[in-house]
């Protein structure tokens, strides 16, 4: 024991710190009392303020939202006790501690958007906050910290390019579709800087610091590469922080820290989880849910939350414009939608700039016609069909949804993918490999205002026929708000695209990369066919086509599931065998 105690307290009353093992021993030996509790005193010098990051939680996972706080600023937490509870677009998930300490600062509030990698907590790690270090005068180290006070001040002064971080699995680029502010605009942490577009969602960008904004490096409409410049700011408060250097080394190392909680403190109202609405009272939201609220001019504090703590989520959101959608009808309609809508025949050329979703269509294509691929089609009689939703249609509405046929061409196209799983895969970048998918990721086409949008149903192979008829009406409500989030448009395992709700019989689908096939559903026609017996008889005829990654699926292959697919559609008694 007099080993261990020199071993661990002459480190301790030396200048040097400690080194991570001695201290983990040290720690041991005053929880188990082999050390006095007057030991500990001695090691106060030695504590830091340790930053706990947000972990990865996941394959691709960039940020998560934070649902609840289990603790707050000045709380005393314990090694693996609880901290929040944090959700993804895969799951949601408990952060535990790694330390034993004193909370010090949380970072983000409830509902707002945690980046994996970037400061959760900060956690005093002493082992006893209530200890009081024994006075130990060292005139010497006032010039230390006083070193470090002008290193952190100049590090805090001066211009900082803001770069483009990673929004979203495989984005390399974003189109820059309006600017929040402009050069010489004084803003504050977590403001609006920028809109942007991907071929996957749209995303507000906001500023990490607050100062004022020296440069603009693209203007709108212009193509921003991940990783590149965005706006250089000159950080606030630098003149001051000069000013600092000059005082004592105590007052500078305390004023350090308080100039980041003013930034908070007054970035709140922007970027926090509450947003103040005009009845007075806070609501709890994500703040996805509070630009779409605040584009569509929606009160929040009339919308009935559903989420975990009586949250607004942009489901809610979602329903209620929907039900509120007439009274939206005259304001859009004194808008310019319509005559966005509704080009006027002009008889002079018109040159038009490819921007938006039209200019991510072209990249999108682009990759997909680098895919050798085939078609193949076919006809459906869908007369059983048409009697077994004409059955559970109002059953369906009764329980809140819609039930077209598209639900059924989704389960079905599930388990046909079951029977020839290589149609669910995945070719690598160097086309060294492929990957089958587990999940169903059924994608739908949908023909929105702002272009072509495909989100995608998860995980079809475990829903049943009423679950993907709620989650494609959802969809549905979510492309006619533009509200698509990015979960909702990434990892996409096959594609349907209906184009007879429009019109028209056989197409050429295009593979939307990195998948290997695609159906494109025609109309459903009423056409004179012979049935089994010879007769003629009306026949509710469906054309489906297909087009599949020659490098993966054969001609053969591809009939085989086109097969399975309609021999479920023919006769849905058989889809029960199989159903969740």
């Amino acid at each position: 024991l007099k080993l261990q105690f020199l071993y661990l307290i002459v480190p301790v009353l030396s200048p040097a710190p400690p080194t991570t093992r001695q201290m983990a021993m040290f720690r041991g030996a005053v929880r188990s009392g082999a050390l006095g509790a007057r030991c500990f005193s001695l090691t106060r010098h030695n504590l830091a303020l340790t930053t706990f990051n947000m972990a990865d939680v996941g394959e691709g996972i960039k940020e998560v939202e934070v649902l609840e706080w289990f603790v707050k600023e000045g709380d005393r937490v314990e090694e693996l006790q609880r901290l929040c509870e944090v959700q993804s677009d895969k799951a949601t998930a408990e952060i535990t501690s790694r330390y034993t300490g004193t909370i010090k600062k949380i970072y983000t509030s409830v509902g707002d958007m945690q980046q994996v990698g970037s400061g959760l907590v900060d956690i005093d790690t002493e082992e006893d906050g209530a200890a009081e270090p024994e006075p130990v005068k060292e005139a010497p180290k006032k010039a230390a910290p006083k070193k470090a006070a002008k290193k952190k001040a100049a590090a805090a002064s001066g211009v900082k390019t803001f770069n483009l971080a990673d929004i979203g699995e495989g984005i390399k680029e974003v189109e820059i579709l309006q600017w929040m502010v402009k050069e010489g605009d004084v803003i504050e942490e977590m403001d609006k800087l920028c809109e942007v577009q991907s071929d996957k969602a749209t995303v507000e960008l906001t500023t990490p610091w607050a100062g004022k904004v020296v440069k603009v490096h693209n203007p709108v409409g212009d193509m921003q590469q991940v990783g590149a410049p965005l706006v250089d700011i000159e950080v606030a408060g630098g003149a001051a922080a000069e000013e600092e250097e000059e005082e004592e080394a105590a007052p500078a190392a305390a004023a350090a820290p308080a100039a980041p909680k003013a930034a908070a403190a007054s970035s709140a109202p922007s970027g926090g989880a509450f947003k103040q609405s005009a009845a007075g009272a806070k609501v709890l939201c994500a703040p996805a849910v509070r630009r779409i609220a605040a584009e569509k001019g929606v009160d929040l504090s009339q919308v009935t939350p559903t989420g975990k703590g009586g949250r607004v989520t942009k489901a809610d959101l979602i329903n209620f414009m929907d039900g509120t959608s007439a009274k939206a009808a005259p304001a859009a309609a004194a808008g310019g939608a319509p005559a966005a809508s509704a080009p006027i025949y002009s008889p002079e050329d018109k040159t038009v700039k490819i921007s938006g979703r039209a200019r991510l269509m072209v990249q999108s294509m682009n990759e997909s016609l680098k895919i050798p691929s085939f078609g193949a089609a076919d006809e459906i009689n869908l007369n059983n069909l048409v009697k077994v939703r004409s059955v559970l249609k109002p059953v369906v509405e009764k329980r809140g949804a819609k039930l077209s046929y598209m639900p059924f061409f989704v389960k079905a196209a599930s388990l046909a993918l079951k029977e020839v799983p290589i149609v669910n895969t995945q070719i690598s970048e160097d086309q060294s490999h492929f990957t089958f998918k587990g999940a169903h990721n059924i994608g739908i086409a949908m023909d929105t205002a702002e272009g072509l949008v495909v989100p995608n149903i998860k995980d079809v192979q475990s829903k049943s026929i009423f679950q993907i008829a709620q989650e494609l009406g959802e969809l549905q409500k979510k492309g006619a708000a533009n509200a698509f989030t990015t979960a909702d448009l990434q990892g996409g395992t096959f594609t349907l695209s209906n184009i007879g709700s429009i019109g028209g019989t056989y197409v050429s689908p295009v593979i939307m990369a990195p998948q290997t096939a695609i159906g494109a559903l025609g109309k459903i026609a009423k056409l004179p066919k012979f049935n089994a017996k010879g007769e003629i008889e009306e026949q509710n005829t469906l054309y489906i086509s297909w087009t599949a990654d020659h490098r993966i699926i054969d001609g053969a292959t591809m009939v085989r599931f086109s097969n399975a697919w309609k021999q479920k559609l023919e006769d849905p008694s058989t889809m029960l065998l199989d159903l969740m």
